[in-house]
């Protein structure tokens, strides 16, 4: 019998996962928020329905030998009872929970040991300018939830350039959508790091903790979406690029993740 992996998500990753599928002989199925959409028009066996709706989930895991997902919208908790009922679900909803929270990873990263720029946890005005007094202006704002492809992002130097968010968390209406909403009850404030391009690592790790990384490559992005992506990164220092897999490999255990893994770095070179 072949092997049948379950996934969660109709966009493009999980498009791209029936190629590799189908290169494997793998049998792909997909729960599909909409059939006419990027994996609902190549995956040939799915289910048309919500991420966090739980009879769905066990419909398309029935039988499935694993399920994972192409995004981090879902419930953990309904991840935790499929896994309970014996449906292995990889990355597991403990990792997961680190690609829902910006705040949350970030704790995480520092407890690993992982570099990673000056951060806190602002809610309101005062806390953010007492942070880029000390950090030194600008900053980064980002909301801890939500937010992609530029969106949950601002580059602030004063507290005015983020006031809706403050607004919106002092008055209670939180938003996960990363377009003006707080998303979450605080929001995550960063160092701004002078970088001279962005690199991500790819990594794998199987369930019994045996990882592997991909040459680290190179990604150019246009008004926050990635439009290109050069591999191997084009003259790279061969220390750096194994400082990146080193990082990416830890990160990858220390979170748990069992699966592919890219983790996204600034480069500061020269």
């Amino acid at each position: 019998m072949g092997y049948t992996v379950a996934v969660v998500g109709g966009g493009q990753l999980a498009r791209m996962m029936q190629e590799a599928a189908s290169a494997l002989g793998i049998t792909l199925r997909a729960l599909v928020e909409d059939a006419g959409g990027s994996a609902g028009q190549v995956v040939p066996v799915q289910i048309e329905g919500a991420a966090k709706d739980e009879a769905a989930l066990r419909a398309i895991a029935e039988g499935a030998d694993a399920l994972t997902v192409e995004h981090e919208h879902l419930d953990p908790a309904q991840l935790r009872r499929l896994g309970a009922s014996g449906i292995p679900v990889h990355p597991g909803p403990d990792a997961l929970l680190y690609a829902q929270d910006k705040l949350a990873m970030r704790a995480r990263l520092e407890e690993l040991g992982v570099e990673v720029p000056a951060w806190t946890e602002v809610r309101d005005a005062a806390g953010l300018e007492e942070f880029g007094e000390r950090a030194g202006w600008p900053v980064v704002v980002k909301t801890p939830r939500g937010g992609y492809d530029g969106k949950g992002v601002r580059l602030a130097r004063a507290s005015s350039d983020v006031a809706d968010w403050l607004e919106g968390i002092a008055r209670g209406q939180v938003s996960v959508d990363g377009l003006g909403g707080a998303g979450g009850e605080a929001l995550l404030v960063e160092e701004y790091v002078p970088f001279t391009r962005e690199l991500a690592a790819l990594v794998a790790r199987r369930p019994s903790g045996e990882m592997r990384a991909w040459p680290v490559v190179e990604t150019v992005q246009a008004d926050g979406v990635c439009s290109e992506v050069l591999a191997p990164a084009p003259g790279l220092d061969p220390a750096m690029a194994e400082r990146a897999q080193r990082m990416a490999l830890a990160i990858a255990e220390g979170l748990g993740v069992v699966g592919v893994l890219a983790v996204e770095l600034f480069a500061v070179e020269g």
